[in-house]
């Protein structure tokens, strides 16, 4: 009985801690959606990447219709407590570049592949969406 009750309680701590996470995201999502508000052909993309025992993260990036990257926010951890922080390395970068350079970070020195670490995962996974978004409504416009 006691294992059960540990049990609900732990569901109950992750559903807050949940709650929390995601409000947080949120917050910061429309901070930065409220930047460029009255601007046109500026738009934000997400990515994830999340494992089971070791730690995620999320990546949100601004992108221009011409795919320079405007901003780029990531967050990485376990903990609830982990915040966004501003990547300056790929600002004025073209998605392009960004993508060749984190792909390169797939093999290692002998040529074997090895696993990405979760920035570079959901950074790709947002510069991905980004590129096949924005050239979808590039050539609905012709």
């Amino acid at each position: 009985m006691k294992f059960v009750f540990i049990l609900c309680c732990l569901l109950v701590v992750q559903y807050v801690f949940t709650f929390i996470q995601v409000r947080y995201y949120r917050k910061s999502m429309s901070e930065i959606v409220s930047t460029y508000r009255e601007r046109k052909g500026y738009y934000l993309f997400s990515g994830t990447e999340r494992r089971m025992f070791r730690p995620g993260a999320i990546a949100m990036i601004v992108v221009d219709r011409n795919y320079i990257i405007q901003e780029c926010h990531v967050v990485n951890g376990f903990s609830v407590l982990s915040k966004f922080k501003e990547i300056s390395k790929y600002k004025e970068q073209h998605i392009g570049t960004v993508l060749a350079d984190l792909q390169e970070c797939n093999t290692n020195q002998k040529g074997y592949y090895r696993r990405l670490p979760a920035i570079n995962t959901a950074l790709s996974k947002a510069a991905e969406k980004a590129l096949l978004s924005i050239s979808t409504k590039n050539i609905s416009m012709l």
